[in-house]
């Protein structure tokens, strides 16, 4: 949950669309973001990709690091001048998402994660997946999965790693991305590297890597890999200067970026969330499914049956909040009703009503000069309200105490010893990756020796400090 984000084009709730993703595709995604077959032009599709990245941006938050920001624009560009097709006026965006993924929305809108560049060893690895995703958008395959708009942003959001198109699709993107590298001077075989570092993440995460089928429409990272190497051997190509030469080049920009979920938009400890930016918590029930976004953060029941969830809602009198956000909802809700309490303290206001065939319970509270909402919605609420109800009761400023538990961990770059190993490297760094994990995030094999002074990524556990402006 992002800070001093008041959004009033936010007009869905947040625990409606929740509990409309667990159970399938929003149809507004569907109906608002598809391309229309054949009619579908370069310049529709431009538009409509403005939008879903827009709705992108909102949903995983972007990196705003304006160095690293700058370098993976420089490599973008370097790439798109020699795109294919339509000449789209690319634009190139870091997720600020801790797992490895990459995206491409209609139009040249491409994406990548936060967590593909930590897992990536080279400028050569990234532009090849840079590459790929604009050969996406230069051969226009959102137009060719009819509505791979909706449904990829969706996709890219739920899956950790690579968000897929079908084989041919892949394979085409995997071919002509390569390419791309190749004639903007980077080594195509860079594909294949990250495909196998993206292999290997899988493996040492699920214990094995995905095990291909006959019908298998998502190719395994192992198989492309092989392939993006044996294609690589292929294409004919001219080094150019990288724009941050070499490992240690491409490791100073990633020093410093964030390993998995960033603090500043609240960590959980077990069921209790943690704003540290925001001087709040909130504790849910146990056993819980909880998921936070940029947006808000929540809780699904394990019977799937109730769904609770905390946002800003907006700024002033708690009272013209809940006013506006009445009207926002329109004949969404019936059998509505308000009740006055008492929270933190203070005065605040439920809405109680029902809408798509769920009770809810809204309550509108102001802390720190914003109007919070915690709405709890289920099917069964007569089981359900005690549980909404101490979530509700637990939303509170935050402690010292509490605030000494949020911690992030960070990209640190050290130098190795000579004759060193991975698992003395952990050791004596202190780094929160165990060795394998280590080994797989540098590239390296378990039993690789490190030369002296080689650079090498480490993840460290870090005290989180609030931003100056949220404590004001």
């Amino acid at each position: 949950m992002r800070r001093s984000r008041f959004d009033r084009s936010w007009t869905v709730s947040i625990w409606f669309v929740a509990v409309a993703v667990a159970v399938a595709i929003p149809a507004a995604a569907q109906e608002d973001e598809r391309p229309r077959g054949s009619l579908a032009t370069p310049r529709t599709e431009q538009d409509l990709g403005r939008r879903v990245a827009a709705q992108a941006a909102a949903q995983l938050g972007l990196v705003e690091d304006p160095d690293v920001v700058a370098y993976v624009e420089a490599i973008g560009k370097r790439l798109a001048r020699h795109a294919p097709g339509y000449r789209y006026g690319y634009e190139f965006r870091i997720v600020d998402q801790g797992a490895p993924n990459a995206f491409a929305l209609p139009g040249g809108f491409v994406f990548i994660s936060r967590g593909l560049m930590v897992l990536s060893n080279s400028e050569t690895e990234l532009a090849n997946v840079i590459g790929h995703e604009i050969a996406h958008a230069a051969l226009r395959h959102s137009a060719a999965k009819q509505g791979v708009g909706g449904v990829g942003f969706v996709r890219a959001l739920q899956q950790p790693f690579l968000a897929a198109y079908g084989r041919d699709l892949e394979t085409s993107a995997d071919r002509v991305g390569q390419g791309l590298a190749a004639v903007a001077g980077y080594d195509p075989v860079g594909m294949g590297v990250f495909l196998g570092g993206l292999d290997q993440l899988e493996r040492f995460r699920r214990g094995r890597s995905r095990i291909p089928g006959f019908l298998d429409t998502h190719p395994t990272s192992a198989s492309r890999s092989n392939e993006a190497h044996a294609r690589a051997g292929l294409i004919a190509w001219e080094p150019v200067p990288e724009i941050s030469p070499g490992r240690a080049g491409y490791y100073e920009k990633v020093d410093g970026l964030i390993v998995g979920d960033p603090a500043a938009q609240g960590v959980f400890d077990g069921p209790r969330f943690l704003h540290a930016d925001l001087a709040f918590t909130i504790r849910f029930p146990d056993g819980w499914r909880t998921q936070n976004s940029p947006r808000a953060v929540g809780a699904l029941s394990p019977r799937r049956d109730a769904w609770v969830s905390l946002e800003t809602a907006g700024r002033g009198d708690p009272l013209d909040v809940v006013d506006e956000w009445i009207q926002q909802q329109g004949d969404q809700i019936r059998d509505l009703h308000l009740e006055p309490l008492r929270l933190l303290g203070r005065d605040a206001v439920r809405v109680v009503g029902r809408a798509q065939g769920l009770a809810f319970r809204a309550t509108f509270v102001s802390f720190r000069g914003a109007v919070y909402r915690i709405t709890g919605a289920s099917s069964n609420m007569s089981k359900n309200e005690a549980f909404l109800h101490q979530v509700t009761r637990s939303f509170r400023p935050m402690t010292r105490e509490l605030l000494a538990r949020v911690t992030e961990r960070k990209v640190r770059i050290v130098e190795a010893n000579a004759g060193e190993t991975f698992p003395t490297l952990v050791e004596r760094t202190g780094t929160v990756w165990a060795p394998a994990e280590a080994a797989v995030y540098n590239g390296r094999k378990l039993d690789h020796v490190l030369e002296a002074g080689e650079p090498v990524k480490i993840a460290i556990e870090v005290p989180y400090t609030p931003q100056a402006a949220a404590s004001r």
